[in-house]
């Protein structure tokens, strides 16, 4: 079995949780690959997706990176600077399982973790909340809050349940698999 980890990351978030998935991938034939440097997985059986939500779903570079990965069984895993129990978390997650099994993927399970936000994308925001314009991304105290929560995420306990979904979701699939062979 060959393992890809692939991930988009704009923080460091993404990346952390997806360095503990490969980490605890047992078997040798393994990669850890960044989407923005193009890899090449098509010698990959499985692959865990991971993205920071950009406008609700993986940004652009994701999406191209997703339509390959068509006859993969896909782990699809996102990170925003949201809450991961909301619906906007629920949506963004969504999204990108839906783009893997537009692309020709089989999805195995997904994961949500809370991650920090850029400080450009703050700084952003706050330049919202100076021009008055109504944005509903601009910048109030609540959301500094918010944003100074999540700046720890994710967290070793986030890390590691990502990890364990992702070892659960695929001996799951392998079984599923060994059950339609069998057949």
């Amino acid at each position: 079995m060959k393992y890809a980890v692939c991930y988009r990351s704009l923080t460091g978030c993404t990346k952390k949780v997806a360095q503990a998935i490969y980490d605890d991938i047992k078997e040798k034939d393994k990669a850890l690959l960044d989407i923005k440097d193009n890899p090449d997985i098509t010698a990959a059986d499985i692959v865990a997706l991971g993205y920071y939500v950009d406008q609700a779903g993986p940004d652009d570079l994701a999406c191209k990176f997703i339509t390959r990965l068509k006859g993969k069984r896909v782990f699809v895993f996102c990170t925003l600077a949201y809450f991961a129990d909301s619906t906007h978390a629920f949506e963004a997650i969504q999204k990108g399982i839906k783009l893997v099994q537009e692309a020709g993927g089989q999805v195995i399970g997904s994961f949500i973790a809370n991650g920090a936000l850029a400080p450009q994308i703050i700084a952003e925001f706050k330049r919202m909340a100076q021009s008055g314009n109504g944005n509903h991304h601009a910048y109030t105290p609540e959301k500094g809050l918010r944003y100074e929560l999540f700046k720890n995420h994710p967290t070793k306990a986030e890390c590691a349940l990502a990890s364990e979904r992702f070892q659960e979701r695929v001996l799951l699939s392998d079984q599923v698999e060994a059950l339609k062979a069998q057949h």
